[in-house]
């Protein structure tokens, strides 16, 4: 009979629980490319917003580096933590530039708490 490693056991848990969470803010802000039409879930704080009349845009940082999120919902408020599902766009063009984005997935948001936010905009 083998005995089993547990640190081994416990090392292979552990990588594939990271493995799991996708790429960081650091990954998709120098790799973007690497990414593009993946699902991705990330955590970061608001660091800025803007609402024009096509486009609703956020940035989110965790660390020193940051990601530009699009969404069809309302803006977040700034110095939010927040967490984002969505699409990596890569190539996303707005105007003249082209950025790499990620496109919120709006749908996941489901929640029962009433949110005072949302009702105002």
């Amino acid at each position: 009979m083998k005995k089993f490693n547990i640190f081994g056991i416990i090392t292979i848990i552990l990588f594939l629980a990271i493995a799991a969470c996708g790429p960081s803010v650091y990954k998709i802000s120098m790799h973007g490319n690497r990414y593009d039409g993946k699902n991705v879930r990330v955590k970061g704080k608001v660091i800025n917003t803007l609402h024009l009349d096509d486009l609703n845009y956020f940035v989110i940082k965790r660390g020193k580096y940051h990601v530009n999120v699009v969404t069809n919902d309302f803006l977040p408020v700034l110095n939010d933590n927040v967490t984002v599902r969505g699409k990596i766009i890569s190539k996303f063009y707005y105007q003249r530039d082209t950025i790499v984005v990620i496109k919120e997935n709006t749908k996941a948001k489901k929640s029962k708490d009433n949110i005072f936010n949302k009702s105002v905009r």
